[in-house]
């Protein structure tokens, strides 16, 4: 009966080590989705700012074109 209950013992706590680590790993799921989700708009933002600054003529160029 004792060896059974130390069983039964065991394989909760072995249970409830699982579950913690699975809640452990949910957590840590859901920050690295956070801080994908602040890097996706970050990209986004520099991408725009990036196609607007390169679309944009030199102001050197422009006062060079005017010369000649």
């Amino acid at each position: 009966m004792e060896d059974q209950n130390t069983r039964v013992l065991s394989v909760m706590k072995e249970r409830d080590f699982y579950h913690a680590k699975t809640i452990e790993l949910k957590k840590y799921v859901r920050k690295l989705e956070y801080d994908n989700a602040e890097l996706v708009k970050r990209d986004t933002e520099l991408s725009a700012r990036l196609k607007e600054i390169s679309a944009k003529v030199p102001y050197r160029n422009k006062r060079y074109n005017n010369r000649v």
